[in-house]
């Protein structure tokens, strides 16, 4: 398994500079989680490109329907919230990367994300092997 943030289901929904990297995961026959506010996170995203018309709104709209089937657990933010807090506050994380965060510790997983300061928070939590910051 290996838990993804907001940024790279984005980049896999949305041609991005790092959305080759991020399609290379669909290859590598491994399952995606993430929590739901990664979901929310990259709909939100998506949301933000298309009032600013780099994407149809139809497009952004029918993200909704396409990201979830490309994950394989969909975790509950509730359950991981405590703890995304924490790490929140240990790393100055915003609450949507703590989460990603948090998931990946409860489930011994590695996590994938394009974000630096997420993955050199995730470096100090779950260890260098266990992080991947996927680049353009």
């Amino acid at each position: 398994m290996l838990v993804v943030d907001g940024t790279v289901l984005l980049a896999l929904a949305v041609q991005t500079p790092a959305s080759g990297a991020v399609a290379a995961l669909l290859e590598e026959d491994v399952d995606l989680a993430a929590p739901q506010a990664a979901l929310t996170e990259a709909l939100e995203g998506a949301r933000r490109l298309a009032r600013l018309g780099h994407m149809a709104v139809e497009d952004a709209g029918a993200l909704a329907r396409l990201l979830p089937p490309l994950l394989q657990v969909l975790a509950a933010d509730a359950p991981l919230a405590g703890a995304a807090m924490e790490l929140a506050g240990a790393h100055a994380l915003p609450l949507p990367a703590a989460l990603a965060l948090a998931l990946a510790r409860a489930r011994n997983a590695p996590l994938a994300t394009l974000d630096k300061r997420l993955a050199d928070a995730a470096r100090q939590v779950l260890g260098e092997q266990r992080v991947r910051l996927l680049a353009a």
